[in-house]
């Protein structure tokens, strides 16, 4: 029989583990990380919402354009946008020529809240960096971009237009 300290160990912990579990755990410590000195400047905020705002381009975007790159429905996009809305992150109208369609854009508070989740994410990138050596991490970065593969290029014309 197999001890439960046995199963302790970060060998024997992570070979049960597989690649969706691990990814996950990264993810978790990002968003622990990016978030831990959020609440002062950018209270209620989440991950998701810092997210949605780096997605949005500076002339505004339609919901159902941010919902598609999101990978969300538009009624979950558009509560995430009333949400920043009412906290005064974004802004959206109706575009006159066909009033159903509704195109957001940041305010000033939303680009300070970009400009803080882009500088923690650049804190968390130089800790890995250094945790895992400049020549692993890039590799690790490498591995991800082609994994992604098309979805990137989808995310790149979104910040474009």
């Amino acid at each position: 029989m197999t001890s439960v300290n046995a199963l302790s160990g970060s060998s024997a912990a992570s070979r049960g583990l597989h690649i969706a579990g691990l990814l996950g755990l990264a993810l978790k410590r990002l968003r622990a990380e990016i978030l831990e000195d959020s609440e002062a400047g950018f209270p209620g905020l989440r991950v998701s919402h810092f997210r949605l705002l780096e997605l949005m381009p500076a002339s505004g975007a339609r919901i159902t354009d941010l919902a598609e790159i999101a990978g969300m429905t538009k009624q979950g996009l558009g509560q995430h946008v009333d949400y920043l809305q009412e906290r005064g992150y974004t802004e959206s109208e109706r575009l006159p020529e066909d009033r159903r369609v509704r195109l957001v854009r940041r305010t000033a508070k939303g680009d300070e809240a970009v400009v803080f989740s882009q500088a923690a994410i650049g804190r968390v990138e130089r800790h890995w960096k250094e945790q895992l050596g400049q020549e692993r991490y890039e590799l690790v970065r490498e591995a991800l971009l082609e994994l992604s593969g098309p979805l990137v290029d989808e995310l790149r014309w979104l910040q474009k237009t």
